[in-house]
């Protein structure tokens, strides 16, 4: 599938660019002071914990198709770990990102795409 660009906002493009080359300080600087980052071990909120996160995931995220839903973007991405040594194909995953004030003020990731477009994202954006 091809991404549809026309939706990604720039700022969720700079984040996937810094996350991809491990640029800590980048991808936290397109996020607000109090963004939420949320996923499978729960939720935490301000850019160290994302700049942590950026520098310990280790992690590709290329992504593929996005879909607008009150209060931001859900975006599908092909996940590929820098761990993983035995060639396994990327796993697909879903983020939402909340945008306030031009920068990105959460990021949830889900294993599907329904979880993900099912998620509050314009509640958790606006807190």
């Amino acid at each position: 599938m091809t991404l549809t660009t026309s939706t990604l906002d720039s700022v969720i493009v700079i984040w996937h660019v810094a996350v991809n080359n491990g640029d800590a300080a980048t991808a936290a600087a397109a996020c607000t002071e109090d963004v939420v980052v949320g996923g499978p071990r729960g939720d935490a909120a301000g850019r160290d914990v994302m700049r942590s996160w950026v520098e310990s995931a280790g992690v590709r995220l290329m992504p593929r198709d996005c879909y607008d839903v009150p209060g931001g973007i859900v975006v599908a991405q092909d996940a590929q770990w820098t761990s993983d040594t035995t060639g396994s194909a990327p796993v697909t995953v879903f983020s939402t990102f909340g945008l306030r004030d031009g920068s990105i003020s959460s990021i949830h990731r889900f294993s599907t795409l329904e979880e993900a477009r099912a998620y509050p994202v314009a509640a958790a954006a606006a807190a």
